[in-house]
């Protein structure tokens, strides 16, 4: 005979009601109680009907995520610990690349506005998912890093500004003057104020930025390594290099190799982000870390309490960000003895 939730409450020694609440909303009761529930369930082999539960709840348990594609470094932190704090309160996810075609997006769009799943977080809302989602999505959403819908939808972000101050500090207070900077394209949200950070932390600490020295790497290698190029052929090329991605900057660093420059001896460099590009750069990349792991949890975290409809969900969360010093910056004095 089949187990009933009956069975699981009578071996846990709690009620039914405290038995279908730490299978359906975890969150809900104490960690003993849940872990006695699922022992139980285990042991006489209950599983819950999803089915059953979602027409009665009216509720999936699915997030749908979307995020522009996989094969950059810098988003699959977010996607694992967004799974992870989602499969812990009881959901699962469903991922989107909103970099591909048309057709996953008329996709994505039925899933949103069918009912199929509970809730969207939006990463990098900069790749067009306004196409799909519209001016706010009717669902609950929390939106990652690009405020895309503006403070009409609660957000987990970084401020991008004081990442490049934090750069243009530590350069500044190691002697360099002539500092460069390498941005991401111009219609990333999250770029664009990378730029526009790296111009007032120089304005604010007195330092003048000649145009030649600011070079867009559209967040790729290739032009970011063209970029490189083009500084070190000015006639008074930077002694250093703030880049908006550690990508860019690991990419800037192999043409200071290529051209026999040593980097920091010649050229100092600082990165955003703290991915694997940075990590594994030679020389390990100094850089300004975002705490992506971190990001994901919270934006998972406060989409479900949206979705099981708690009060108090803060709107707007700012992590801080944080220097990791690492290989590739040096005092003046020594790019000038080089």
């Amino acid at each position: 005979m089949r187990p009933t939730l009956s069975d699981v409450a009578k071996l846990a020694n709690v009620s039914v009601a405290t038995a279908s609440r730490a299978l359906s909303n975890p969150d809900m009761v104490a960690d003993s109680t849940r872990r006695a529930v699922r022992e139980a369930a285990a042991s006489c082999g209950y599983k819950v009907n999803l089915v059953a539960r979602s027409l009665r709840i009216q509720r999936t348990n699915t997030l749908l995520v979307l995020v522009p594609c996989i094969d950059n470094p810098f988003y699959p932190a977010f996607l694992r610990s967004i799974e992870d704090t989602a499969l812990a309160l009881g959901y699962s996810i469903m991922v989107g690349f909103t970099s591909k075609s048309e057709k996953y997006r008329e996709a994505y769009a039925d899933l949103l506005s069918n009912g199929r799943v509970d809730g969207v977080i939006v990463i990098d809302g900069g790749t067009g998912v306004d196409r799909f989602t519209g001016p706010r999505p009717e669902l609950p959403a929390v939106q990652v890093l690009d405020l895309v819908y503006g403070g009409s939808v609660p957000a987990v972000r970084v401020d991008d500004g004081l990442i490049a101050e934090t750069a243009v500090r530590h350069l500044v207070g190691l002697g360099h003057r002539r500092i460069a900077h390498i941005a991401g394209p111009a219609e990333s949200l999250p770029a664009t104020a990378r730029r526009q950070g790296f111009l007032e932390a120089m304005a604010r600490l007195g330092l003048s930025v000649d145009p030649e020295m600011v070079r867009n790497g559209h967040n790729r290698r290739d032009a970011a390594a063209s970029a490189m190029r083009e500084l070190l052929a000015l006639p008074n090329p930077p002694s250093a290099v703030f880049c908006a991605t550690d990508a860019m900057a690991s990419a800037a660093m192999d043409v200071c190799r290529d051209r026999g420059l040593h980097v920091p001896g010649d050229v100092s460099f600082v990165g955003a982000d703290d991915t694997w590009d940075g990590q594994f750069a030679y020389p390990a990349l100094t850089t300004v870390h975002v705490p992506r792991a971190e990001i994901g949890a919270l934006a998972a975290e406060k989409l479900i309490g949206l979705v099981r409809g708690q009060s108090g969900v803060v709107q707007d969360t700012v992590l801080p960000v944080e220097l990791m010093q690492r290989s590739s910056c040096a005092p003046l004095k020594r790019a000038v003895a080089a």
